[in-house]
């Protein structure tokens, strides 16, 4: 049925419709991560409104990955219910509760908002990459991800352009009637979550997957989407097969969702791109995470000479800050935000021209990761402070698999746990980011080389697994 569902999507090829789902589905991916990843910046710029030390930073900077813990009922609803509604839904109650978590009156009041807002809005980030791809023909899914993957890494430079272009204002509006003053961070918080609530709105106007319609019996409806959006004949109509309605109680239907992805034959697989996307994903936003805390300390302490990149960044950095709200300073350095925005300019390009390697996924992640665990491992080594902030970049360089993981979700999983199994897997992955953000923030001050050295460790785990993965030259069956 499915295979026969591909034949009909090829036989379709590719037009404008396609390009549109292309745009909403990595417009909302970008929304989402913004959402997500949009906090390194925000929490130390609200430090000194919300009174925030080193221990409060690192718990906030990592709250917004424990929206993933949500990934087996967002997967289930999506399996269940369609991508489509399972993102609307995602998107209108992650925006609305981010718009009202930038008017938080304290850390409190932040953490519990952030959190159950990030229950709704990180789904929209796994469900958007199995809607785009169940929705794109073969000969273009494993670019399409590539080029969403591009828009992820792009929500770097577009968090950094607004943080250049808001925090650098001046305004204080007191609202006597919540106890706060309005200042740029809650405008800059704002307008990222507006962002989301544009993507649920585009997603409102658009179709199901077909591949869920057909999967779940709906077969007209599919057909029609097809024939209406897609360009296949009525003469193709035979290729798409009514698929079998079954009726089963909730408990039931969860289990018949989960418990296929942890036994043979995906119970390998599964294990194997859970651990790769934890590898890639939590090597990149871990250390972005820390990135405007880390970089503006080392640019502090760049009249210090012949010192190691671990000894800039701690000469600046205490586990223990002074919080005087009278000598508190929530600036960041303009020098950190032009950082970031060419880090993410020079990321945005490399995963684009990877894309253009789309057919040799297993080569490309292989050797990224290479790169990623030297580049652990060289930059304290290197003294010179250029060289040495090269490769703590590279360090980050894993995040452009993201994509090229997830590709081998949509390739392996049958439709019916594709949703289910993408959500785990970077469910998994996002765990493992908000421990390692707090493990970071609890041993940079005084075990800062052991940190880079033990990181290093776990992404060369990470190239002896990718070994295990299909050869490219290998065409990759979904697994029935």
């Amino acid at each position: 049925m499915e295979s026969n569902l591909d034949k009909a999507l090829d036989i379709a090829g590719h037009g404008r419709y396609n390009i549109l789902i292309l745009f909403v589905s990595s417009f909302i991916h970008l929304a989402a991560v913004l959402d997500l990843l949009g906090y390194c910046v925000t929490v130390p710029a609200a430090s000194c409104d919300l009174q925030l030390g080193l221990a409060e930073i690192s718990i906030l900077t990592s709250v917004p990955f424990a929206g993933y813990l949500s990934a087996l009922p967002w997967g289930y609803y999506a399996d269940t219910h369609g991508r489509r509604k399972a993102i609307l839904v995602s998107a209108t109650v992650g925006s609305t509760i981010a718009i009202i978590t930038s008017f938080s009156v304290s850390f409190k009041v932040m953490l519990v908002l952030k959190l159950i807002g990030c229950f709704f809005s990180t789904a929209s980030i796994t469900l958007s990459i199995t809607y785009l791809g169940e929705c794109t023909n073969s000969k273009n899914r494993n670019k399409y991800i590539f080029i969403m993957n591009s828009f992820n890494l792009a929500s770097d430079f577009i968090c950094y352009v607004l943080a250049l272009g808001i925090l650098s204002l001046e305004f204080n509006v007191p609202i006597p009637w919540l106890g706060i003053t309005y200042r740029p961070w809650r405008l800059f918080a704002l307008i990222m979550a507006s962002m989301l609530a544009l993507g649920a709105v585009m997603i409102f106007f658009m179709e199901e997957s077909p591949k869920f319609l057909v999967n779940k019996g709906d077969t007209d409806k599919a057909m029609q989407i097809l024939k209406k959006f897609y360009g296949v004949k009525q003469s193709d109509e035979s290729l798409v097969t009514k698929g079998d309605k079954k009726e089963i109680n909730f408990w039931n239907s969860v289990v018949a969702q989960v418990i296929p992805i942890f036994r043979p034959p995906l119970v390998l697989r599964t294990i194997q791109l859970f651990f790769l996307m934890s590898v890639c994903l939590s090597t990149n936003n871990v250390f972005f995470m820390w990135f405007p805390t880390m970089v503006n300390s080392f640019y502090s302490s760049m009249s210090q000479t012949n010192t190691s990149f671990c000894e800039k960044i701690v000469a600046n950095l205490t586990s223990t800050p002074d919080l005087d709200y009278e000598i508190c300073d929530d600036t960041i350095s303009k020098n950190t935000i032009y950082s970031g925005m060419a880090f993410s300019i020079f990321f945005t390009i490399v995963n684009y021209l990877s894309s253009k390697l789309a057919s040799w996924r297993k080569i490309v992640l292989i050797s990224t990761l290479c790169i990623s665990g030297i580049s652990c491992v060289l930059v304290n080594l290197i003294y010179q402070p250029i060289v040495s902030m090269i490769f703590f970049i590279l360090i980050q360089l894993a995040g452009i698999l993201v994509g090229n993981v997830a590709s081998y979700f949509v390739d392996l999983y049958p439709t019916s746990y594709r949703g289910l199994g993408t959500s785990l897997g970077l469910m998994c992955a996002r765990i493992t980011c908000l421990s390692g953000v707090n493990i970071v923030g609890a041993t940079i001050v005084d075990y800062c080389n052991l940190t880079f050295f033990g990181w290093a460790v776990f992404v060369f785990s990470g190239i002896f697994v990718a070994f295990f993965l299909p050869s490219d030259r290998k065409k990759i069956n979904s697994l029935k």
